[in-house]
């Protein structure tokens, strides 16, 4: 009962902590998009240079417990609060604000997710429960930070203050720092095309919610940009939901090289905007059911290495093709075309291989069973 109440008490500041990235992410986009000149690749850009240096240089702060990582965190953004009333440059403290924020939240919620997903017996569940948290939180926080987007800097900052008052003071009866940090071996993983193919279709939402954000703005409807950011979390979670339990189905990787066609067919013609969301919505739904999927395979295949490690390969690869597509998407607007037609062919070679690359979890569990 103990171990229940510590898990439950995890996810809620697993929750606390995708709320507060997600409201920050649509914030800092919407705000860019909707005040300056400047392209939002760039906070993807910024997104993926942190992911990278958290997971070069963990090792070097594990041994700061996530209470202290979340007093940091409060007193950065206490000087940032001040310092908005005497600087002119808004982006400036807007994008540095948003550095703090993410940095905290990734530092935090890596450790968290270890320990959510260890707690689940089945692999594909504990992914499930991990995406279906994540993308509740999410949700949540990308609504918030939809909607107040046209509030002053100086009191999201201060928003985002109370946030992580409210974390830092979560006690939670273990200590969930890094003590005993994995770094990755130069050693080859197996199934490297499951990595690519992971790499490549978390992009998608980086990529493709930011560019409608743009049409929104360019449509003069900027204060509905909160509906790309919140209609593919609703149908996450509610997919994710359905999935958890149920053996996953090899023609949802063929759904999504049908529908990822077909919204690029209708992504250059007259079609509504809010109908581009909902099929865009549908396709980044199914992209992440079929994350969940392969990060499983991957995680079996690779069942001799530590799943800490394997997380971390998976972060690492996941970022640089963030960072990579995100800053070519700054000078070339069609990248994120280009990226949705490469995930759809390699979603169809998914649905091909798949009775191949079929994992029987009955026989892989975690430690937990």
């Amino acid at each position: 009962m103990k171990y229940v109440k510590i898990i439950h008490k995890l996810i809620l500041l697993y929750l606390f902590l995708v709320l507060s990235s997600g409201m920050t992410h649509s914030y800092t986009i919407t705000r860019v998009v909707s005040t300056s000149n400047l392209s939002p690749f760039l906070v993807i850009v910024i997104n993926s240079i942190i992911s990278i240096l958290v997971l070069i240089f963990i090792k070097k702060i594990s041994i700061l417990h996530f209470r202290i990582i979340s007093l940091i965190t409060s007193f950065s953004l206490l000087i940032l609060f001040f310092l908005s009333y005497f600087l002119q440059s808004e982006i400036i403290i807007l994008l540095v604000t948003y550095v703090v924020l993410f940095f905290s939240s990734s530092y935090v919620g890596r450790s968290l997710e270890e320990k959510i997903f260890e707690s689940e017996e089945r692999l594909f569940g504990g992914m499930a429960k991990i995406s279906i948290a994540g993308n509740l939180a999410k949700l949540i926080g990308f609504g918030l930070g939809a909607f107040i987007f046209n509030i002053p800097s100086t009191i999201y900052i201060f928003l985002s203050l109370v946030l992580f008052i409210v974390i830092a003071s979560i006690n939670v009866e273990s200590n969930f720092s890094y003590d005993k940090v994995v770094t990755i071996s130069p050693r080859k993983v197996d199934s490297v095309f499951l990595l690519i193919f992971m790499s490549f279709i978390s992009s998608i939402p980086m990529l493709w919610i930011p560019s409608l954000v743009e049409r929104f703005d360019q449509e003069g409807m900027i204060r509905l940009s909160f509906i790309p950011f919140m209609l593919p979390g609703i149908m996450n979670v509610l997919f994710l939901r359905y999935l958890k339990d149920k053996e996953y189905s090899r023609y949802i990787p063929l759904s999504y090289f049908v529908i990822s066609l077909l919204f690029m067919v209708i992504y250059f013609t007259d079609t509504p905007l809010i109908f581009q969301v909902i099929m865009l919505s549908t396709t980044i739904t199914l992209g992440v059911s079929i994350n969940v999927y392969i990060n499983t395979i991957f995680i079996h295949k690779n069942k001799t290495r530590d799943k800490r490690e394997l997380m971390q390969i998976i972060q690492v690869s996941i970022s640089i093709s963030n960072l990579l597509f995100s800053f070519l998407g700054m000078y070339i607007h069609s990248i994120v075309h280009f990226m949705l037609l490469i995930n759809a062919i390699l979603s169809l070679v998914f649905f091909i291989s798949f009775e191949r690359m079929k994992v029987n979890e009955k026989g892989y569990s975690s430690s937990k069973r």
